[in-house]
C-alpha cells in the first residue's frame, strides 16, 4: 500500500497544501459547472456600507466566515484599515506556476492590493490580523518568506 501512495503523481495544479486540500473538499475549479455549485454572490454592502465594493463572486463556505469577522471589524472600528477591495474568485495561476491560485476557487480576498503588493511586509495592524485570525481566516502579511500581505484565505495559502 505504502508503496501504491508513492506512486500516485499530483496534478500541478493542486500541488501545493492549500490548492490539495481545496480540490479534496470541492474538486477543480476548472470543469463546468463547478462554480454553479460552490460559488455565490455576497452583496456585501447589504450588510456593510463601508465596503469598497458592493458585491463580491465568494465560495459559499468562505462567506459567512468573512462575514463574522466583518462584523467584529465593524464594531472593533478596525473596518478602516480597508480601502479597497481588489479580487477574490477568479480562476487564475500563481505567478509563473501551474498551480492554481486559491482566488481559483473564491477562498481568498485581496483588498488593499496598492499598500500591500506582493512581498511588502504589510501594513494591516496586528489588532485586524488578530481579528481575521479569530475566524481562522488566514492572512499573506503572517506568512514566512513570500509576503502576500493582500491576500486573506479560509485556508494557509
Amino acid at each position: 500500500m505504502a508503496n501504491e501512495q508513492r506512486q500516485l503523481k499530483l496534478p500541478l495544479a493542486f500541488s501545493g497544501s492549500a490548492q490539495l486540500l481545496l480540490y479534496t473538499r470541492y474538486g477543480d475549479p476548472r470543469i463546468p459547472g463547478w462554480a454553479n455549485k460552490w460559488i455565490t454572490t455576497w452583496k456585501v454592502r447589504d450588510y456593510f456600507p463601508w465596503f469598497p465594493a458592493e458585491e463580491i463572486k465568494v465560495h459559499k463556505h468562505f462567506w459567512p466566515i468573512l462575514k463574522e469577522a466583518f462584523i467584529e471589524l465593524s464594531k472593533t472600528g478596525l473596518y478602516k484599515e480597508i480601502k479597497t477591495f481588489n479580487n477574490c474568485y477568479e480562476l487564475s495561476y500563481l505567478c509563473n506556476s501551474p498551480v492554481l491560485s486559491v482566488h481559483s476557487w473564491g477562498a481568498a480576498v485581496d483588498m488593499n492590493a496598492e499598500e500591500n503588493p506582493k512581498g511588502a511586509i504589510g501594513t494591516w495592524s496586528p489588532e485586524f490580523i488578530k481579528v481575521m485570525e479569530k475566524y481562522h481566516i488566514c492572512c499573506g502579511q503572517t506568512w514566512n518568506g513570500n509576503h502576500n500581505a493582500m491576500h486573506f484565505s479560509m485556508v494557509e495559502g
